[in-house]
């Protein structure tokens, strides 16, 4: 069984760092300066457990006054990918009580995961653009919640 919470200890924020370190930095080969950033210490981290164990997280930072909440770093450990993590955790961000005023949630998705985030109902915008030598492009979805 997956559990999908805010991470809100030190221990489970430290968890979800090294996930991000395993998918990004190791397996992606993202520089270390440019996978960490000056938004972390202000941002929503959620953590994915399986089985008490770590696999998944994801992190949200509030953008325009909170009316936007930008989604990124969402990573799934290796071993524990295919079984939708991913998607438990992009719906579990949308579902998020502290989220609820949102009008947009954006995402910068990686070329190669577009189509998983389109499946959610997100929308592709603008141009290819390369981030950390990895093309990416816009994406974004309306909070339906919100009127």
């Amino acid at each position: 069984m997956v559990i999908i919470r805010a991470a809100n200890t030190t221990q489970e924020r430290e968890a979800c760092f090294q996930i991000r370190h395993e998918v990004f930095v190791v397996e992606q080969k993202v520089p270390v300066d440019l996978e960490r950033d000056e938004h972390d210490s202000g941002a929503l981290h959620f953590v994915a457990l399986a089985d008490g164990q770590s696999v998944g997280t994801a992190r949200v930072v509030l953008r325009d006054n909170g009316a936007s909440a930008k989604i990124g770093r969402v990573a799934v450990r290796r071993s524990n990918r295919g079984f939708g993590i991913g998607k438990m955790l992009i719906a579990a961000i949308e579902e998020t009580p502290d989220l609820k005023h949102v009008r947009n949630f954006l995402l910068d998705a990686q070329a190669h995961a577009l189509q998983f985030y389109a499946d959610l109902g997100y929308e592709a915008y603008g141009e290819e653009f390369i981030d950390a030598g990895i093309p990416h492009r816009h994406m974004t979805k309306r909070n339906r919640k919100v009127r």
